[in-house]
């Protein structure tokens, strides 16, 4: 058990430089709509057992209020739910995890799934650029906005340029201690930054590995997301179930869109905005 704690679950998580660099035009990256896998259908996650809900359905650190008109279920394509049904329940049975995170059985927590455009919008264009200029009121207007269409997808109506979330193939994710409620559950959360809601470079998924010096709570941080990496690339299923994550959010992971195409430089993406 130990063993596999250190050489796996415990490996420093890549640096991420090089994909923050290849992310830049990934809505440029071939997408075929017509193809077979893009009818692919939407599925609630809970009937797959895996908890969460939809962060701006309830009171949450960007918005403060919850969103009007969004739904608490989370949505997701098929196959996507699938991949995480399959980590998840290897997940909740792992000693392994158990015995790294202080002896206490973790879950996936799904924060978001798909998203409408209508929300999506409201986001990149008033709740992000209002919440970064908060956290940051030394930036200026134009670093701003830079740092809003790092953390949030300009919203589209074009067929080819899908936002990650408005095509199901993109959830948020974390850990959470295990709970019978598949719903929020306040204080659940195994904590991932000293900032829990931070619009700053604490979001890259390799910032605990290049921080310098690292207090006692920061290597708890490091800690933490090492785990959650290797746990999302198929630690505990002995196979890559095929996520790419987004290299300035630790939490956003995606199957079969154009950001996971750009970053596992797969021919094409295949998961664009869902049929009605």
């Amino acid at each position: 058990m130990a063993g596999m704690s250190q050489t796996i679950l415990l490996r420093p998580v890549p640096d991420f430089d090089a994909a923050r660099k290849q992310k830049n035009g990934y809505r440029e990256y071939p997408l075929n709509t017509a193809g077979e896998r893009n009818s692919e259908p939407m599925v609630d996650i809970a009937q797959y057992g895996i908890a969460g809900q939809s962060y701006y359905s309830r009171p949450n650190g960007a918005t403060g209020d919850p969103l009007p008109g969004v739904a608490p279920e989370v949505f997701v394509r098929h196959s996507v739910a699938e991949r995480l049904a399959t980590i998840n329940y290897a997940l909740q049975q792992s000693d392994e995890v158990a015995h790294v995170l202080d002896g206490r059985h973790v879950e996936l927590y799904v924060d978001e799934g798909w998203r409408s455009l209508a929300v999506q919008r409201k986001l990149y264009e008033e709740t992000f650029p209002a919440f970064i200029a908060k956290q940051h009121p030394q930036w200026t207007a134009v670093q701003v906005l830079a740092r809003r269409n790092e953390l949030i997808a300009e919203p589209s109506d074009e067929p080819s340029l899908p936002s990650p979330h408005v095509t199901g193939a993109a959830v948020d994710l974390k850990l959470r201690f295990v709970h019978n409620d598949l719903g929020f559950v306040p204080n659940s959360m195994v904590p991932m930054s000293n900032q829990p809601v931070s619009t700053s470079d604490t979001t890259n998924p390799d910032y605990y590995e290049h921080k310098k010096p690292l207090t006692k709570n920061d290597g708890i941080m490091r800690r933490n997301r090492r785990v959650f990496y290797w746990v999302m690339r198929g630690a505990l299923i002995g196979d890559d179930p095929g996520f790419a994550v987004n290299p300035t959010e630790w939490w956003h992971w995606s199957y079969g869109d154009q950001l996971w195409a750009t970053l596992t430089t797969a021919p094409q993406a295949f998961f664009g905005i869902p049929p009605e």
